[in-house]
């Protein structure tokens, strides 16, 4: 993505290990990221101790879903590398997703990949289920 494409967010860097937020914590005033450079893990707790890591490469956007429903996290997320970073608040989001069908593209995608891992994730915990069951 290009800088235009960035557009209506503010540049972030963040050391390697920095934790962008953790499950249960309010939204910041700046909520929705994009990964320019750098590596980023998310961990999902489904509730029984177990994570479900994702790891983010260039390009990724993420914090859209906890913003779209104004809830609390739901994932930790957190810096592998030294990273570089655009966040947004909502309206500057929408607004810059809105002019730029990369940065649409690329936030459809990534939260399309994170629902196929927690899809695959929990089939195959329903069917260690029925197997135990």
């Amino acid at each position: 993505m290009t800088e235009a494409d960035l557009q209506y967010g503010q540049v972030f860097r963040a050391d390697s290990r920095t934790v962008l937020y953790s499950p249960g914590e309010p939204l910041s005033r700046q909520p929705i990221y994009c990964l320019v450079a750098g590596l980023m893990r998310l961990e999902i707790d489904p509730g029984n101790g177990a994570r479900i890591p994702i790891y983010l490469l260039p390009d990724s956007v993420f914090g859209v879903v906890e913003t779209l429903l104004d809830c609390p996290r739901l994932a930790r997320a957190y810096c592998l590398e030294h990273s570089i970073l655009y966040r947004w608040d909502r309206e500057g989001f929408d607004i810059a997703s809105g002019v730029s069908w990369e940065l649409a593209r690329h936030t459809i995608t990534g939260m399309t990949q994170v629902l196929r891992i927690l899809n695959a994730e929990f089939s195959d915990r329903l069917k260690a289920r029925e197997v135990r069951g």
